[in-house]
């Protein structure tokens, strides 16, 4: 007799920029084969997106558009950071149909619409991807059930590349929000002092040109837009993987940074975010609470070819093997939908 799966209904569309979209991907590749996936996007246009359509069908996972949805159903309705989520009625709406509503904020702050959500009883249970998430958010859920499934990232997403770039380059990855970049973002980079390199973002937008409209950005600067670059090819350009954050800005957990682990890039990054628990210091990466002390690593792994390329590969052996394992992953995941 065949196995009978679980019956999942994912609100929100896979992507490869932003958390949510991105880990709807690599989620979905995960699970495909032991969950009934049925992907429902927030927009009909979404449907007429080759590449994702042809990704989903490549997997067996269905789509539909919300009112083509059965009356009635039983299994998940998951929301992964979908702002659309409660303001378009959309929890509502799969609650009426008898599904389950999993919701997870991805962020650290709560969604509109998601506390009065809560309030109604339209959400059965909420997902963590971190401790940190989890008391940052946990008053606002009450006695809800919840689960810590943490980030999976497919490691062939992202493979690795020996580095061989006849300029040493440096560069961050991440949403293109301001909060996300310290105040003195361009200044930061030149004041390492590194000679001969150059400085390479993604992705870069009108809001961040206007924060940063009083720095002059040389010849030393590519400011690259979203998805200017296939993801793993921008962070296989990088030797360093230097990501400073705004003093206001908490990092739930941090998938850029074991995006970067994964192609080979060395992660300098600020200590105190759940990026704690990704990074091995001195082995895979290194945490810096000053500005002196990203300097000092980055001119020493720049002078150090031999030892940049050991951290290298350590700190993709260490995203594959210890960050990405997929039994892990799965079963955190499958303890949900049960």
């Amino acid at each position: 007799m065949a196995k009978h799966l679980p019956n999942v209904i994912c609100f929100g569309w896979p992507g490869d920029m932003g958390g949510a979209d991105t880990k709807l991907a690599h989620l979905l590749l995960l699970l495909h084969k032991h969950v009934s996936f049925t992907v429902v996007p927030n927009v009909s246009d979404q449907l007429k997106e080759t590449k994702w359509r042809e990704f989903l069908h490549s997997l067996g996972v269905r789509t539909c558009l919300t009112d083509q949805l059965p009356v009635r159903q039983c299994g998940y309705a998951l929301g992964l950071s979908n702002q659309c989520f409660f303001t378009h009625g959309i929890a509502r709406q799969a609650k009426d149909r008898g599904l389950k509503v999993v919701w997870s904020s991805e962020m650290m702050w709560h969604h509109a619409g998601e506390l009065e959500a809560v309030a109604h009883g339209l959400v059965d249970v909420v997902l963590y991807v971190s401790e940190l998430q989890r008391k940052a958010l946990q008053l606002g859920y009450g006695k809800l059930p919840s689960f810590l499934t943490g980030n999976f990232i497919a490691p062939s997403f992202f493979p690795f590349a020996e580095r061989m770039h006849p300029v040493f380059s440096i560069g961050r990855l991440s949403r293109a929000a301001s909060e996300k970049y310290p105040e003195d973002f361009p200044v930061f980079y030149e004041a390492l002092r590194l000679p001969e390199t150059c400085f390479r973002v993604m992705a870069w937008n009108e809001a961040l040109a206007r924060k940063y409209r009083w720095h002059r950005f040389d010849e030393r600067w590519e400011l690259l837009s979203a998805k200017a670059e296939p993801t793993a090819n921008f962070l296989q350009s990088l030797d360093l993987f230097v990501y400073p954050l705004g003093h206001t800005f908490t990092e739930s957990w941090g998938r850029s940074t074991v995006e970067a682990m994964l192609t080979g890039a060395i992660p300098l990054i600020p200590p105190g975010h759940h990026l704690d628990h990704l990074v091995v210091e001195g082995r895979t990466g290194f945490f810096c609470d000053d500005f002196e002390v990203y300097r000092d690593h980055a001119h020493r792994l720049r002078r150090d070819s031999a030892e940049r390329k050991r951290m290298s590969h350590q700190a993709h052996q260490h995203a594959v093997f210890e960050l990405c394992r997929e039994e892990d992953h799965r079963r955190r995941w499958l303890e949900v939908f049960q």
